[in-house]
């Protein structure tokens, strides 16, 4: 359910999961909870995309509230911040950000790792691996940060490296990326060389195979 984009069925595929579409719906607090009870009912865990905010349209919240329990609101990451987790009737809801990149982040950080422990699957997260990173890199003050990247062996090591701006809008950041760089808070640029943990998400290449 979604005022922007669904999330991407593909991603709940690699998961494992087989995706239900509930199609779209307007900014109407009756019909959104009606979809979000619809979906309860075909589903193990329902995903809301968008209207998780503050706005005055943002209903996900309110209702998931009145209708089951919401255990949080908000995580202190980006991209991602109003991501939000809740139970109805024993079934999971997680309401995503609105933007694609917002979204998928999120999905990847608890969503997934949710459907694997859900099917039974040993490997529950992705790996972690530590990378020096190609460039410097200026760390959000207060808020851990995942950053789409490139990670690749170069002169034997692993090294990453960003996708370019990292704008919670710019869909384009994901394009090419497979893994999340861990970016933790604080204020001290991180120079090149350092090194980062890396959540790899595909496949790591040679870097003289890219």
């Amino acid at each position: 359910m979604n005022r922007r984009t669904d999330p991407s069925r593909a991603v709940v595929i690699e998961a494992g999961g087989e995706p239900v579409s509930l199609g779209q719906v307007r900014d109407d607090e009756a019909e959104q909870e009606a979809l979000i009870r619809s979906g309860l009912g075909q589903a193990d865990v329902v995903l809301t995309s968008g209207g998780v905010s503050v706005g005055s349209r943002d209903l996900i919240k309110p209702i998931l509230r009145r209708i089951g329990t919401v255990h949080f609101g908000r995580v202190q990451f980006k991209p991602g911040k109003p991501t939000t987790f809740a139970t109805v009737d024993g079934r999971l809801v997680f309401g995503l950000p609105g933007f694609p990149v917002s979204s998928l982040v999120s999905f990847e950080v608890f969503v997934r790792p949710a459907l694997r422990k859900m099917q039974g699957y040993r490997q529950i997260r992705r790996p972690i691996v530590q990378v020096a990173v190609e460039h410097s890199i200026q760390p959000s003050e207060d808020r851990l940060e995942f950053q789409r990247a490139v990670v690749r062996w170069r002169d034997g090591r692993l090294t990453g490296r960003s996708t370019g701006a990292q704008r919670s809008s710019r869909l384009l950041s994901m394009a090419g990326a497979n893994a999340l760089l861990r970016i933790p808070p604080g204020t001290a640029e991180i120079p090149t060389g350092g090194l980062v943990d890396a959540l790899l998400v595909g496949e790591v290449l040679d870097a003289g195979l890219t």
